[in-house]
């Protein structure tokens, strides 16, 4: 393929979009680049395209020498947080449209490519039983099409609703399922509200078969949302802490993704850094059971949490 583009950030801040990525291709020049929003209807020229792009001569084409973009854009209020495309002008008067900016800023994301490693080691398990921790359709969202349909899928949450094949505490599992019943297990957004994640590794363990995957995803940085059940945050490195040879795990993949700014309300010496550094909204893993273990936490939920998990609208967005 000739054109090459992506999108690093394309973050929207109340009526302004920061725009930056680059783009080339190797057979004809690019003259002009347009941001196109569809709803509504609103093309917006990318003026700042040219910029020196040195890291992407030196990947791509020793040609790529001028194809970066970095820009704030005027965003109809109606698009904040849509998809949009970009509208690629050459020399030679052809034009190209690059569809989804949107999915190409999250094409290269570690923390959505773990994901799609997930389902193609799925792909590669003749036969067995997938289990969904949270499975509950809270925003119309479910993933049990997503399971090969070679496997089958049972769906458990702590509450009832759509897509729930089994309700109860995930704390307690094995008062749920046989041992050894399940081949691979995921969670999507889960793992920050459960009072004690340790507790529920070693529960997976006894229900994973030999060589048993799981996938989690959830956040490494994120407002706070379900409360008074949000307790935990992870980094790439929390997954080491939780699945290891002593619980009976060994961790394949662990990645942090979704880049953020953090800015503070208040800018003091110790703040003034923050929208500098590294930050990320989500953090996700997929790790293999190796061993059983004996380890044991035998406290109870209503030990560590006095409230029921929330059952009202959505204070996050959908899951």
């Amino acid at each position: 393929m000739a054109l090459h583009w992506n999108i690093e950030e394309c973050a929207a801040y109340f009526d302004r979009l920061f725009l930056r990525g680059w783009c080339h291709d190797s057979t004809h020049r690019i003259v002009r680049v347009m941001a196109v929003f569809p709803e509504p209807m609103t093309v917006v020229p990318v003026l700042s395209f040219g910029q020196p792009s040195p890291d992407v001569a030196g990947a791509l084409d020793a040609r790529a020498a001028n194809c970066r973009f970095e820009e704030w854009l005027d965003l109809p209020a109606e698009a904040a947080g849509r998809d949009f495309y970009l509208r690629f002008f050459f020399e030679n008067q052809r034009t190209i449209v690059g569809h989804s900016a949107l999915g190409k800023a999250k094409q290269n994301d570690p923390f959505h490519r773990c994901w799609s490693h997930f389902l193609e080691e799925l792909q590669s398990i003749p036969a067995g039983t997938v289990l969904e921790i949270g499975s509950r359709a809270r925003s119309a969202i479910t993933r049990r099409e997503t399971v090969p349909p070679h496997l089958d899928y049972i769906g458990v949450d702590i509450l009832p609703g759509p897509n729930v094949d089994v309700v109860g505490d995930v704390h307690d599992l094995g008062n749920l399922f046989p041992d050894g019943q399940f081949v691979a297990a995921f969670s999507f957004s889960v793992f920050e509200h459960l009072a004690m994640p340790w507790k529920v590794a070693l529960e997976l363990n006894r229900l994973l078969a030999p060589g048993g995957l799981v996938f989690t995803q959830t956040h490494q940085t994120w407002p706070m949302h379900e409360e008074p059940w949000d307790f935990w945050r992870f980094s790439r490195h929390s997954w080491q802490m939780l699945f290891n040879s002593a619980t009976g795990f060994e961790v394949v993949e662990a990645a942090c993704g979704e880049p953020a700014h953090l800015h503070a309300f208040r800018t003091t010496p110790a703040t003034l850094g923050l929208p500098h550094g590294p930050a990320f909204l989500g953090s996700a893993s997929i790790v293999r059971k190796i061993a059983g273990t004996d380890l044991t936490w035998p406290v109870g939920i209503e030990t560590a949490a006095h409230e029921m998990y929330p059952a009202g609208e959505l204070s996050e967005p959908p899951r």
